[in-house]
């Protein structure tokens, strides 16, 4: 019986503290756009949004923002929207820190050569890191990655290349992210 009561108490204990620091940690609301228009969106939104869960969840509370309130504001485009749109369109969520990032279409390119046959894809990815107490970026900019492959026989696929194309562009992010939003705690 003593065990047992222990046993509560710790995990009382325990739920309490995880409770403070979820309070405690800065809420980081990601905002995010895909403009791609492919076939395998799914797999790019995965990607990119896996990343950035899984980089900011230790030291930050990772917010799925709401892209629509910036829709019927009348802003499609992230790289048009300035920061203090972006933040006014945000304002009820009390967000520490917006995080914006879009995924334009994609540039393509084949490649031949006498043995080998394969296509070049350029990811281009608008990117905004902005700390809402201070009202300035902490990052604006582009992403811009290029990969290709190619293969002798048949043809490479684009989702494929695509996607090695993103895991360049998760370092850069996670990069300017451990940069940026350490120095700016």
């Amino acid at each position: 019986m003593r065990k047992l009561k222990r046993i509560l108490w710790l995990t009382l204990a325990l739920l309490l503290m995880a409770t403070a620091f979820a309070a405690a940690a800065p809420r980081v609301g990601v905002l995010y756009m895909n403009n791609a228009r492919t076939t395998y969106d799914g797999s790019i939104d995965r990607k990119l949004l896996g990343n950035l869960e899984k980089t900011l969840t230790p030291q930050f509370q990772y917010i799925l923002a709401d892209a629509t309130t910036l829709q019927e504001q009348g802003m499609t485009d992230l790289t048009m929207a300035e920061r203090r749109d972006i933040m006014d369109a945000l304002q009820d969520q009390a967000f520490d820190y917006i995080l914006c990032l879009a995924v334009e279409p994609l540039g393509r390119k084949e490649k031949h050569s006498v043995f080998t046959q394969g296509i070049e894809i350029t990811v281009t990815i608008p990117f905004k890191l902005i700390n809402v107490a201070e009202d300035r970026y902490l990052y604006n900019g582009r992403i811009i990655e290029l990969q290709s492959d190619s293969t002798p026989i048949g043809s490479v696929g684009n989702k494929s290349v695509t996607l090695k194309a993103l895991n360049k562009v998760n370092k850069k992010i996670n990069r300017v992210i451990k940069e940026k939003m350490a120095a700016g705690r």
